[in-house]
Formats: structure tokens, sequence, C-alpha cells
């Protein structure tokens, strides 16, 4: 109880929900805090939170049991599933399998083609296949890690075309319905109407605020589910029994259930885990993050959606896991996880509330230095090169579709087709470089806008990057080539 009050106070996070699950029992269960800031509706182990990338391992987890079922197997090729994906590389398109859909080698950069879903952007699964022809990597095949949403949409997609049944009635059907989480849902458009539901908060200019739930949508696969630590607890049973249910009959083999935990994308080990986890190894297998911590397998993953954080972090030879749920974009989920953990294996825990506020003060530090540094360099005497009016107009990208250039009583106003949330007037910064500042400013997400003038002085480009480099990885601007739109 003191750490979650000292968690939520460090962090500015109004409620937490814990669960410490020994032995296949939930031994420790409660809620802290408030679900939403000015009311006075406790959290409790009840209540339902967007547990964003968890739900990965629910989606790995699915297609194991159509592994078990003989109907397909890891290394079988996506195309076989799903004849119509392209990668951008043809090689890569023929030797893509579905174990390379779960495990972030793909050799696309950080977060590549998120914009097609993020924030609350509206796609299909039919774009998101299409699109990822056009993504050009960053890395060779199966050679660096680097974490995706995309590509776990086109895993439940196959999911869905090898079992005759969507992702999401899936994953309710095969596996919450077995374990009994009986609250929990695939997507949030599914919960009751009076589901105890906590309401996602993000710190916007140093002010605790709500934002907007995200709906699901296109990625849901990757993290749509919507729970509560009473059902995960029983989700964190069943691995600690490699996949067995309560009642001894098998949701997973054990076979496949290993499959899940085995090593495949090699993660580099930062300094902080050095020090305070004595980690030596990090990898990541399929839906789930290894690493040693302390001398034990520690099998975890993260989840970040706006405004909520998640974390489950399991210690399988001392058959124990502890889930926190955030109704706060921060670390207090992963902290408390990992100092409940250390204290299973140390009788003196490492603090980790106070690692995590350092090493978040200093990246957030760092960046803000970077945006300053920015600002104070720029030529803030320069000008554009043409008239305002000459930069308004339709720039497309191939696997994005439209973003608009508009004009407006103040100047310029950017437009995103796929994403209302993306909308905001741009500030001059320097000669044609100018900066988009959302309306939503719980977006957190700045962007620097680029024209590119051609040889006959006429703007034909936009070139995009967010303006901290403390922004969600989600944002890749970075990765459209805007060109203008001339003729239509």
């Amino acid at each position: 109880d003191e750490l979650a009050a000292r968690a939520m106070e460090t962090f500015q996070t109004p409620g937490i929900a814990i669960g410490v699950v020994q032995g296949g029992e939930l031994v420790y269960a409660k809620g802290h805090g408030v679900r939403e800031i000015g009311r006075s509706d406790p959290v409790d182990p009840d209540t339902i939170f967007q547990i964003a990338s968890l739900t990965k391992a629910f989606t790995a987890a699915a297609l194991g049991i159509l592994v078990d079922e003989g109907k397909i197997d890891w290394d079988d090729r996506v195309i076989d599933s799903v004849p119509e994906f392209r990668m951008y590389d043809p090689w890569v398109t023929r030797e893509f399998t579905i174990r390379d859909l779960l495990t972030h080698r793909s050799g696309l950069g950080l977060g590549a083609g998120d914009l097609l879903f993020w924030p609350e952007a509206r796609s299909t699964i039919e774009d998101v296949i299409r699109a990822m022809r056009f993504l050009e990597p960053e890395t060779s095949f199966r050679t660096a890690y680097a974490y995706d949403n995309l590509l776990y949409a086109i895993a439940g997609e196959v999911v869905a075309r090898v079992s005759g049944v969507a992702w999401g009635d899936f994953v309710e059907k095969r596996i919450f319905e077995p374990l009994g989480m009986t609250e929990c849902r695939s997507v949030p458009a599914r919960l009751d109407a009076d589901s105890s539901r906590a309401t996602p908060h993000m710190v916007v200019d140093g002010e605790l605020q709500t934002t907007f739930f995200s709906g699901g949508g296109v990625t849901a696969a990757a993290g749509g589910i919507n729970c509560n630590v009473t059902g995960l607890a029983k989700w964190a049973a069943l691995h600690l029994a490699a996949g067995a249910l309560a009642d001894g009959e098998r949701l997973l083999s054990e076979e496949t259930h290993a499959e899940l935990w085995k090593p495949v994308t090699l993660l580099p080990v930062s300094a902080a885990a050095r020090e305070h986890s004595r980690t030596h190894f990090s990898a990541y297998a399929l839906g789930w993050g290894l690493a040693d911590f302390h001398g034990d397998l520690l099998v975890s993953h993260s989840g970040g959606l706006q405004g909520m954080t998640t974390f489950i972090g399991i210690l399988p030879e001392r058959d124990v896991a502890v889930i926190a749920l955030g109704n706060q974009w921060s670390n207090a989920p992963p902290a408390v996880v990992l100092e409940i953990l250390s204290a299973y294996i140390s009788e003196t825990p490492e603090d980790w509330v106070a690692v995590a506020a350092e090493a978040g003060a200093e990246r957030a530090d760092e960046a803000r230095k970077e945006v300053e540094k920015a600002f104070a360099d720029r030529d803030a005497g320069s000008t554009p090169s043409l008239p305002l009016e000459s930069y308004v107009g339709t720039y497309r990208d191939p696997w994005y579709g439209d973003v608009f250039v508009e004009g407006s009583e103040d100047g310029l106003v950017m437009r995103f087709s796929r994403s209302d949330k993306l909308t905001g007037p741009l500030e001059h910064f320097q000669y044609d470089t100018f900066v988009a500042r959302w309306l939503d400013r719980s977006l957190l997400a700045d962007a620097y806008v680029t024209f590119i003038l051609g040889a006959d002085g006429e703007v034909e480009a936009i070139r995009m990057k967010w303006v901290s480099p403390d922004t969600d990885f989600s944002y890749d601007f970075h990765d459209l080539d805007l060109k203008r739109v001339v003729g239509e």
C-alpha cells in the first residue's frame, strides 16, 4: 500500500490497481486512488483499464492454440495465410513467417507506420496490409530489434483467416472464456455500458488532465484489450502453470507454451538494467520480453496508450507474477512491479520508484534542452521563401494517404486525413520550416514541417519529424514521404 501511494505521488498517477499471483492464487489484489481526477469513484481490483501492448501476448497465445490444433506452424510463411501480404523487399515477403510477425525483427524502423492507427486514425486491415509494401526498411531483415504494432495487426488477421473467426471473437471465446476472464473485452467497444472503467490522464504543461480513450481499431491485436487485475491474474496463473488451466485441462500444450517464452530477438541491455537488475541479457520472444533479473528469469511486458500504462512481470522459478495497471502515462506500473518482484529475491529490494523517476527526469531534461537549443539556434529573423498561400495544398504519402495544408485568418493549418486529432496551426520556425502545434495539447507530439521547393521554386514536398525526442514513437512523422498533389 505504501509503495502504491509513493508511486502515485511520484508519477502524478490518479489510480493504480495491483495484483500479485503466487502458487496459482491471487494473494494480493487492491486498487489505490481514483478512476478519474475530480471524482471520488475508487480504483479496485475489478476496475477496467486499457492494457495496451499486454495484448500482444494474447495474440501470440491465439496463434499458439492454432499451432496446437495443427492448423499452422510458427515458421509458416505469412503469404500462405494472407496472400496479398507484401513487404518492401520481395525476398523478405517470400521469407516472412508467422514468428517474424511477433518478434520485432522485420527490418522496419521503430513504430513504422503507426500513424495508420494513431492517434485514433481511421484505417482498415486492408489499408495496413497495403501499406507494408511502401515502408522502407532501416536494417536488414532479422538483424535488429525495432518494436512494431502493424505486424501484430497482421498477426490478428492470420488468426482470423486460419480460424474463420475474427480475432476479437477468437480471443474472447478461446482464451477469456476458459480462463473465466468474464469482465475483459477484446476491444473497448464491447465493454458493458456500466463497466467500472478507469479514465486515462496525461500531464500537460505540468498539470494533470483527463484525455481521450483509445478506440482499439485496426490494431486491436496489438493493443486493444480492456481488462482488470482480477482477469489478468487468471492469465498470469495460466502462464505460471505453463499453459494449464486451474482444472488441469490445457489451454496451450507445454511445447507451445515453451515456444512463447523462447528468446528470438536480442535486445540491448541498458546501463540502468545492468546496475539495478544485474541484467546480462534481454530478448523478445513471442509476445513477451525476457531478461535475467538478479539471477532469476523475468518474463514481462509493458503497455502504453494515451493516458494509460500497464506492466506484468513473471518470475516462473519463484512461481510469482505481479500486475500493475495505471491511469496515467507514466512509469508507475513498471516501477511498482519491479519493486515487488525484487522483494521476492532480496531482503533489501531496489527502490524502483526512485530509479524510474530519476531516469524519466533525466530523459525529459535532455529532451527539453534539445528543444531549447533548436529554438535558440534557429534564424528567428528568417522568412518563408514564398507567400503563405503558396504552401496550401494536398500532400500524399504512398502508405499513409493525404495530409492537407490549408489557409486560415491566422496563417496555415495542417490536417491529417486519417486522424482528426492531428489538426493544428503551423507556427513559423525558420526559412521554410514550420512547427505543427496540434490543437489537442495532450498529444505531446508537436512536429517540424519542412516544405521542399523544386527547381522551379514551387513547393513539391513535405518532410516531417517530431520536435521533442521524448515524443512517443508511434508518431512516426519521419516515415512520411509527402509529395504535393498537382492536377486533382
